[in-house]
């Protein structure tokens, strides 16, 4: 595969995966005050099993095949912090997965929709300053 189209995938899965985690943060919002809670629980239980689960695999593979292929070296600033995120993204990622799965065990619940948006929204966050710092490479 060519470097670029592994570029271009690795892109393509990052806004996937930015697009996911703004959805569910979204949903979880709503989800804590709406009494449409049953249908936002699984909306956002199945976007981050189904859009955010295989976009953050896709941002970490063609991110990593990349590098590799491009020959960026390991101690590249603006690398180790898309890697950073990434890798600590897979905890906030699994652990939303298990509270939305418990928001649709029991969605009458309040704590679950504020703790999916406390996680989705910060790691937003996280991955608005990565996509900046890619983007620009600051620190090179």
């Amino acid at each position: 595969m060519r470097p670029d189209a592994q570029l271009f995938l690795h892109v393509l899965s990052a806004m996937t995966l930015f697009g996911a985690f703004g959805a569910v943060a979204v949903m979880s919002v709503a989800g804590h005050r709406l009494p449409a809670r049953p249908r936002l629980a699984q909306a956002a239980f199945a976007t981050l099993l189904f859009a955010a689960l295989p976009a953050w695999v896709g941002t970490f593979a063609f991110g990593s095949w990349t590098k590799s292929k491009e020959g960026v070296p390991d101690g590249t600033g603006w690398v180790q912090i898309g890697s950073g995120v990434a890798s600590a993204g897979v905890v906030v990622l699994l652990v939303a997965i298990a509270i939305s799965w418990s928001w649709t065990r029991k969605p009458g619940s309040r704590w679950q929709p504020l703790s999916v948006g406390v996680l989705s929204g910060g790691y937003l966050a996280a991955l608005a300053v990565t996509w900046w710092v890619m983007t620009a490479k600051v620190p090179s």
